[in-house]
């Protein structure tokens, strides 16, 4: 039997007030909910302005701009001209692009708009019944899921003859702490003679550590001259991961990194 499943589109809708003097009897906005905006996908918010008597304001005579925030730094992200306009009902659309928001981290933000009339007069539009003037957005992470970098594994002596060289342990739960087992890592080598050993520990801190087989027939994985991105793919439940080579005493090439990611 196929099952329905059923998804909702919402408009968010902010209302403003425009007003000359708001000491004077008005009828202000009741906005009364924190308006999310997600990462990953562009977001379209519905603005409606209103006059102290709410009634549409022409828009024709000025121009709107909007402005966003960071709530805690002060600090200004963006500003923006709000430019899909209807003149005769007072209604615009403001558009966040996801390009907007690449490097900004979830939490909480101010938005507030203005209008600057044709005289280049520059005024305020309330959000609520309070006289407030900035809205706040909710910025959260989005439907598409972030990748997660690869750790990149570099040895303190990438060559050498005959000196067995380890990397730093990598703890895998920080990595990828939602990991089904599956490890990845790709060797990069120049001219590499020796072996490629991977080691694993179950232990809560960097400790017992076990070989890894990687090889066709030994558990370490053996090279010669080899200029190469050599990659790999084993499953182990594991707490925490090092790799070491051992260059050959006719060695004269690099192991010149490790990407890993689990």
């Amino acid at each position: 039997m196929a099952e329905t499943l059923t998804l909702f589109k919402y408009d968010a809708d902010i209302h403003f007030m425009l007003a000359d003097d708001i000491n004077k009897t008005v009828n202000p906005p009741m906005n009364n909910k924190i308006i999310k905006i997600y990462k990953g996908v562009d977001s379209v918010i519905n603005f409606n302005v209103k006059d102290e008597d709410r009634k549409s304001v022409s828009l024709t005579s000025g121009t709107l701009t909007a402005y966003l925030v960071n709530h805690t730094t002060g600090n200004l992200l963006f500003s923006r001209l709000v430019e899909e306009i209807d003149n005769t009902t007072g209604q615009a659309k403001f558009k966040i692009f996801n390009k907007d928001l690449v490097g900004v981290e979830s939490g909480f933000y101010d938005l507030s708009v203005t209008f600057a009339d044709v005289t280049g007069q520059v005024l305020s539009l309330y959000c609520d019944r309070g006289d407030n003037v900035k809205m706040t957005i909710e910025i959260k992470d989005g439907p598409i899921p972030k990748l997660t970098e690869s750790s990149n594994i570099v040895f303190s002596t990438k060559g050498g003859t005959g000196a067995k060289t380890y990397s730093s342990a990598i703890n895998i739960t920080s990595v990828a702490p939602d990991t089904k087992g599956l490890h990845t890592f790709v060797a990069y080598m120049t001219d590499y003679t020796g072996n490629l050993h991977a080691e694993g520990s179950i232990e809560e801190t960097a400790n017992g550590w076990f070989p890894i087989t990687i090889g066709s027939s030994t558990v370490h994985k053996e090279y010669t001259t080899s200029t190469t991105l050599d990659p790999f793919n084993f499953s182990a439940n594991l707490n925490w991961i090092r790799f070491a080579h051992d260059p050959a005493s006719t060695n004269t090439g690099t192991v010149d990194k490790i990407l890993y990611r689990s």
